[in-house]
């Protein structure tokens, strides 16, 4: 393909320049010659408002490079965790493609429902592969002015990544993470002022984070983070909720937007109390 009529698509994550996960969807992209590639990534990792600096810096990128940014993808990932459910508000590599969205640009979250002692780093070589489908598509879509700009998209690829079901539109379920802390032995010997941190995964999933204080006066802790999904009345099998297909075996593509969509049944709610909050607020001041 002739490189002035190549889209582009911007490379972006919360991982760090050097996140084998980056690395592989650079790769992957070359690969294709469908287009030309460019990476705006931070150095290391970043917390979500630290990359949305990165990400707020498009617009003066677009100027420096003029037209030949007009058939603009940005992709943000893939990320070594899935991101689906109430996860999705708080990651860092949805709010990559999130900002892109918002600057008017098309743009696509990947994420890998890794995890550790079971997934390898061959298999989030296969997930940005996997994706490659959605991507190439997205491309065609963006060359013929055909892709919507009102939504942008959040993949993401089961564990089993090999033995996937194919793609499945969904919608954003109420999985959400659950944190507790429970006191436990000291197990982890520390030298000088550092903290050890030790990353582990049983096979129910569950991820426990053991932190060792550098004086043995000190309480250890143990944090446990697990991931619960919130079946609500809404959320039954059929409905095509993204962590069900996940579950399934699927890769789930959920578009999304930058807008927050309340239920329709507290809006009836909060339209009787608001005026009350007025009368009691008037009543007070006498």
């Amino acid at each position: 393909m002739d490189g002035a009529a190549s889209p582009t698509v911007l490379v972006t994550n919360d991982d760090g320049i050097d996140a084998a996960g980056l690395r592989f969807l650079v790769q992957a992209l070359v690969s294709t010659g469908r287009c030309r590639v460019l990476v705006c990534a931070p150095a290391s990792q970043v917390l979500v408002m630290e990359l949305l600096g990165v990400i707020l810096s498009l617009p003066n990128l677009f100027i420096l490079m003029g037209q030949q940014l007009l058939q603009l993808q940005v992709l943000s990932g893939i990320n070594a965790g899935s991101n689906c459910g109430h996860n999705i508000v708080c990651s860092g590599t949805v709010a990559g493609a999130r900002e892109a969205f918002m600057c008017g640009v098309p743009s696509i979250a990947l994420s890998y429902g890794w995890v550790p002692k079971k997934s390898s780093i061959h298999d989030l070589k296969l997930a940005v592969e996997s994706c490659l489908p959605i991507i190439n598509s997205v491309l065609n879509e963006i060359r013929n002015k055909a892709f919507p700009l009102q939504f942008f998209l959040n993949i993401a690829v089961p564990t089993d990544v090999s033995n996937h079901k194919g793609f499945k539109l969904t919608k954003q379920g109420k999985s959400n993470i659950k944190i507790f802390w429970t006191q436990t032995s000291s197990g982890v010997s520390v030298d000088g002022d550092a903290t050890a941190n030790m990353y582990t995964q049983d096979t129910t999933g569950t991820t426990k984070i053991s932190c060792s204080s550098p004086t043995q006066e000190q309480l250890w802790s143990k944090k446990i983070v697990r991931n619960s999904e919130n079946k609500s009345e809404k959320e039954e099998e059929g409905d095509d909720i993204d962590w069900q297909a996940l579950q399934e075996g699927y890769i789930a593509v959920t578009p999304l937007s930058a807008l927050s969509c309340s239920e329709i049944d507290t809006v009836p709610y909060f339209r009787g109390w608001l005026p009350r909050v007025t009368d009691n607020s008037c009543s007070s001041s006498l």
